[in-house]
């Protein structure tokens, strides 16, 4: 029996969310911490005594760490997401399904009432977060499917069986999306390991196919916060 897509999908949202906090938390390291203004506590002079500069006016400065945070992240808007979708993995969104798959525009319009609509970072729920997995895994569905897109993306990988070295596979599928490794999204030795870990976790599963598994990992890669947050 092949493992369903619903289940796939649920392994799929664990390597977003995995892979989420480990995005979140290089591009903050990357950005820095964001000035949240003045510390309870803390004594501001009046700029009249020697050596002293004015205080700041308060209302120019982010009265707390969401709106200090909002200013230096954003998220795709629905809109954005669908075109990131198929720039990441060459299938449009008028593409016809995988078979027994469900289509990506068909997925789109029922994910349209829990995608973002603006870029505010405050606005992200998990709800989002399984909404934009459940799509990103319908893209990828159709790439597992279709050799010719495969090929266009990954050239040599074949998916007629499991992998036989999930570190291997999971390092062609990051570095694939990924592109060239750059300072601002830091060390990604950690993000393959959490895609070959789930791709060892789905081996083990009987009815694992290597569409499946390939379908699976990629909805958590493409729907990750490397993608949905700017």
């Amino acid at each position: 029996m092949v493992i369903s897509r619903k289940s796939l999908t649920i392994f799929g949202l664990a390597v977003s969310a995995a892979l989420f906090a480990a995005g979140c938390s290089s591009k903050k390291a990357s950005k820095g911490s964001p000035d949240v203004g003045q510390a309870p506590g803390d004594v501001v002079g009046d700029g009249n005594a020697e050596g002293e500069t004015p205080a700041e006016d308060a209302s120019n400065k982010p009265n707390n760490k969401v709106e200090a945070l909002s200013s230096s992240f954003g998220l795709l808007n629905f809109r954005q997401v669908s075109a990131n979708l198929q720039n990441l993995t060459g299938v449009a969104l008028n593409a016809p399904a995988a078979a027994g798959g469900i289509a990506p525009a068909a997925e789109y319009v029922r994910a349209l009432s829990s995608l973002p609509t603006d870029h505010a970072p405050a606005a992200i729920t998990a709800g989002k977060v399984a909404s934009l997995t459940k799509l990103s895994s319908t893209y990828c569905d159709v790439m597992a499917n279709n050799a010719t897109l495969l090929a266009a993306k990954f050239p040599g990988l074949t998916l007629a069986a499991v992998p036989a070295d999930s570190a291997a596979f999971a390092k062609t599928l990051v570095d694939g999306f990924y592109g060239a490794e750059t300072s601002l999204q830091g060390p990604r030795a950690s993000d393959i390991a959490i895609v070959a870990a789930t791709v060892d976790a789905l081996k083990g599963i009987a009815g694992a196919t290597g569409p499946g598994i390939f379908m699976a990992t990629c909805a958590g890669i493409v729907s990750s916060g490397e993608f949905f947050i700017f």
